[in-house]
């Protein structure tokens, strides 16, 4: 499974920003589940078709148990390693990937967690780590626009320049440290 970890390293800081903007965009459009669902997602980034110059998002959602973190993470990275890191290929995953990417010509992105929303007016908040070690919270609200958005690293978001966040409270806490683990596990595995 291919990584975008070296094209990332090879692009100047600012091509990088604008590469996380375009992917943190295209993350906000997708699709979020059921209320108070709780997912794991792994992004990859379709290259164009010859000749072409679209790329498309897709994630694989992986199935995850209901049991303290150690658990949830040991089972999760023990099936990432038994189907030699590539999480389209774990049993059980979202199989939408299929449609869009049947030869697995996706580049591997990174790794987040989605919470769908269960109070008023929140649609959901997502939380990510790209291969290039960027962490990334955002939440929306019902129109599926982000009302609270923060960054570790800088972001170009349709021309505008969004410094990083000083601080992210959400590191350091269960659910960053699962999709640290997993994302530490497929960076290297490839």
């Amino acid at each position: 499974m291919l990584t975008l970890t070296r094209t990332l390293a090879g692009l100047t800081e600012d091509g990088a920003a604008r590469l996380r903007g375009l992917l943190l965009r295209q993350l906000i459009r997708m699709p979020h589940g059921r209320p108070g669902e709780f997912v794991v997602l792994h992004l990859f980034l379709m290259p164009p078709e010859p000749g072409g110059t679209r790329y498309a998002l897709y994630e694989v959602a992986q199935p995850l148990v209901d049991e303290p973190l150690a658990q949830v993470q040991g089972r999760a990275l023990s099936e990432l390693q038994a189907v030699h890191g590539d999480p389209r290929l774990v049993p059980g995953a979202d199989q939408g990937w299929r449609g869009t990417d049947p030869a697995r010509r996706g580049v591997y992105l990174g790794t987040g967690a989605r919470f769908t929303g269960s109070r008023p007016g929140i649609t959901g908040t997502t939380i990510a780590r790209l291969v290039d070690h960027t962490a990334v919270m955002f939440v929306l609200d019902e129109a599926r626009q982000p009302v609270f958005l923060q960054s570790s690293k800088e972001l170009v978001v349709a021309g505008e320049r969004l410094p990083p966040s000083p601080e992210i409270p959400a590191l350091g806490k269960p659910p960053f440290l699962l999709i640290d683990a997993l994302v530490a596990y497929l960076r290297n595995a490839s």
